[in-house]
């Protein structure tokens, strides 16, 4: 039955077909690895198989423990979750500590078929509460172009602090040599200040495809802050779509196809 359960959302994400300049792209907050509607059961397995199953080029993890004894109490023992995915799954991964967490680390991660230069940034908390930070790294399409993909997870509590954590987001990433996707549970909706903060040649892929189902919660009670965006002068939007039916998380997976727009000069 599980089987027969991601191979029918295998099915229902794979609509289009896939050519060399498309990146695959999954983001999902994994609740610190514990089920939603099974405390203390651990949902690393189905992320595991869900990525099996879907093959996406770059996958953004929220909410991500390492080495923390909260982790010890879903699997008897303390571990590290990206490092325990990419045994699962054969990619490649790296976590990015937000913060010091229960004896461990707290923070984002990613996973991705080839991946280098993997790098933490501290993001600004001007209002305070938690700290948060922001995973990169230089991915490569089957094409052999490159891009930077970043993975985040923004304030919970304070408006002043995601504003500040977008501009320090959207500085560097205006600041790299090669094509930009950035992505993650930002804590925001789409009628909010932050929102429109954000300039516009910025698109968010769920806007692009007039989807505006939940990521968050249920279909009627909870929000969509879950967000991929990428740099509309390098990318295109081919498919967006919610994944709804999985029932890992107190968020679904979000899920999306870009194609790198081709330099007509590099023809």
């Amino acid at each position: 039955m599980k089987q027969f359960f991601f191979a029918l959302i295998a099915c229902c994400v794979f609509a289009q077909p896939i050519s060399a300049q498309d990146v695959k792209i999954l983001t999902y907050n994994i609740l610190h690895g514990e089920r939603a509607d099974r405390p203390s059961v651990s949902n690393i397995p189905e992320v595991a198989n869900l990525l099996i199953q879907l093959q996406p080029e770059v996958v953004a993890l929220q909410e991500v423990d390492s080495m923390t004894a909260r982790s010890a109490t879903i699997h008897g023992e303390p571990i590290d979750y990206i490092y325990k995915l990419r045994q699962e799954t054969g990619y490649r991964g790296y976590f990015a500590k937000a913060m010091d967490y229960d004896g461990g680390g707290y923070g984002e991660g990613i996973l991705a078929k080839k991946i280098s230069n993997y790098h933490t940034v501290k993001l600004p908390n001007p209002a305070g509460g938690e700290p948060r930070a922001i995973a990169w790294a230089k991915a490569e399409l089957k094409s052999m172009e490159e891009f930077y993909f970043g993975a985040t997870h923004l304030c919970h509590e304070f408006e002043e602090n995601r504003i500040a954590q977008l501009d320090s987001i959207l500085s560097y990433a205006d600041s790299l040599n090669k094509p930009v996707i950035w992505v993650g549970d930002l804590n925001f909706t789409p009628d909010s200040p932050e929102y429109t903060h954000i300039p516009s040649h910025w698109k968010e892929a769920g806007a692009v495809a007039g989807n505006t189902q939940n990521t968050y919660g249920t279909e009627t009670e909870g929000g969509r802050i879950d967000y991929i965006w990428y740099d509309s002068r390098k990318f295109e939007l081919v498919e967006y779509k919610v994944l709804d039916q999985i029932p890992f998380s107190d968020h679904y997976p979000v899920w999306a196809v870009l194609r790198m727009i081709k330099d007509p000069q590099n023809e």
